[in-house]
């Protein structure tokens, strides 16, 4: 007895009205307060960004004073590599043609990526169970709170998490019809995925092994020229990268320090916050619903490929514990992982629906649009509710105390990147309580005060502008009240004068 289609498999007008709907309110919410400076999301990554392609856009600008390329060149030069500068140099392409150094153009960049990876979703979600679950998994993918703040921001996340699910529809399709075709796009798109953020290594890994072991067998492994295509694309890029920035360059070599830490596994209290940062990214009902959708994909290849999905995914929490525990966006690859599986969920669900067609598709349809608006309706109000325009009046005038000669230590927002970005002093950041535990934890000592003096040698001002952070530190809070002069105060800022010490 065949069963009854409903929804999106019955009705296909109903299936291109849904995705195109989707995609466009997807886009809505992420093109709503476009040109609000980039502070609402992790800040200090997006402004590192920000300083790196002003610094490209500065650097053959004539109509701007001299001083002014010099420091933004300056500025760039001194951010150390951590990926390939891609977004950033397609921000510095964009500045040149809008002929100003607008912030929101690479925040456009970012939102385009993000809606491109919806489509390679959709395409991949219907290969592995219907247009049901496709449309789920879409809608999942573009109407998520956290996803809409986290794929407008300056970052080279949005375009990895779209690479990944590019790599993983491709290599799908390899499986599915093989061909060289597919063993390029496969390799092509995973060599991507991993050369513009390291991370993707873990999902394209493992899933990759898994489609091609599901397919091929152990035996034939090795035998196999497309394989051997798809394992060179895949890993060249980020190898060439790895080797220049590390072995030539140099100033990768930085990046791998402060990263393992695997004494966390023992801890309680990381499994605890790992959980939370699942919790507040995709949440949790949708992460276990997710983990039970292996269940119901009907290929066993398919069921490989989610499981080792999860692995994956696992491996990456468990080799980089520190930040999956600490760093919410380190969560953004986990977005392909549910959306496959819920895509699982609601194709089933939706197949052993009884009644109607039409009523049950009606009631069906109330639901997937209930949860539509509820989302954008969030986002819309998270947007709305934060304006940080001020921010760049106050850093402006932040920068106007001090002078060309004045070198700067201070406790500010974002690693001093606020400064440096708006107020073009660049300050030396005197480090965090946080970032003082993180050290602690990795094992190093600190003498606070031999710290605090080695720091100032040579710096003629201290600027306060965090003054919750102050009195974190309540040692390096009583070196500066006790021994130098507090030359200028407000309720926002605190600066001290390190030229003359107060005996």
């Amino acid at each position: 007895m065949n069963k009854e289609k409903f929804l999106f498999v019955r009705f296909r007008w109903l299936y291109i009205a849904a995705v195109v709907i989707i995609f466009l309110v997807g886009a809505g919410i992420r093109l709503y307060d476009l040109k609000d400076i980039p502070l609402d999301f992790h800040p200090t990554r997006q402004l590192h960004s920000a300083l790196i392609a002003r610094g490209m856009y500065y650097e053959n600008l004539e109509s701007v004073p001299d001083w002014q390329r010099e420091t933004a060149v300056r500025q760039w030069k001194a951010e150390g590599l951590i990926e390939p500068p891609i977004m950033e140099r397609l921000a510095a392409f964009g500045y040149q043609l809008a002929g100003d150094d607008l912030l929101w153009i690479p925040r456009l960049y970012a939102i385009v990526f993000w809606l491109l990876g919806g489509f390679a979703l959709l395409l991949l979600t219907k290969e592995l169970t219907d247009e049901n679950g496709a449309v789920a998994a879409l809608l999942f993918y573009l109407v998520n709170p956290y996803a809409a703040i986290a794929s407008r921001a300056f970052q080279p996340d949005p375009l990895m998490v779209t690479l990944i699910l590019y790599a993983l529809w491709a290599i799908i399709r390899w499986q599915r019809a093989g061909g060289w075709k597919w063993a390029v796009l496969a390799g092509v798109f995973g060599g991507l995925a991993i050369f513009v953020k390291s991370v993707a290594v873990f999902p394209i890994l493992f899933a990759f092994a898994a489609v091609v072991i599901s397919t091929v067998g152990f035996k034939s492994l090795l035998r196999s020229p497309q394989i051997w295509l798809i394992a060179v694309l895949a890993v060249l890029p980020y190898a060439i990268y790895h080797i220049y920035g590390v072995y030539i360059n140099g100033e990768m070599q930085s990046q791998f320090s402060l990263r393992f830490f695997p004494q966390l596994w023992k801890d309680p209290g990381f499994w605890l916050r790992w959980h939370g940062m699942i919790n507040q990214v995709v949440g949790l009902e949708f992460f276990l619903a997710a983990i039970l959708g292996i269940f119901l994909l009907k290929r066993k290849s398919d069921r490989t490929l989610l499981i080792a999905l999860f692995a994956g995914y696992f491996v990456y929490g468990m080799a980089l514990s520190y930040h999956i525990s600490t760093h919410d966006y380190y969560q953004l690859p986990l977005f392909p992982v549910v959306a496959i599986g819920l895509a699982a969920v609601v194709s089933v669900i939706f197949e052993s629906l009884q009644g109607k067609p039409w009523l049950v598709s009606a009631g069906a349809l109330l639901v997937l649009s209930y949860f539509m608006v509820i989302n954008a309706w969030d986002v819309r109000v998270t947007l709305k509710r934060s304006d940080y325009r001020n921010e760049e009046q106050f850093w402006i005038k932040i920068g106007e105390l001090f002078t060309p000669e004045d070198s700067i230590i201070g406790i500010t927002q974002d690693y001093g990147y606020r400064m440096a970005y708006w107020g073009w002093r660049t300050p030396t950041h005197w480090m965090t309580s946080a970032d003082f535990a993180v050290r602690e934890l990795a094992g190093q000592e600190f003498d606070m005060e031999a710290v605090f003096y080695e720091q100032i040698e040579g710096k003629t001002r201290f600027l306060v502008t965090q003054l919750s952070e102050l009195d974190r530190q309540p040692k390096v809070k009583a070196l500066l009240n006790d021994h130098f002069l507090l030359i200028s105060e407000s309720p926002d800022y605190l600066i001290y004068d390190l030229t003359q010490p107060q005996n």
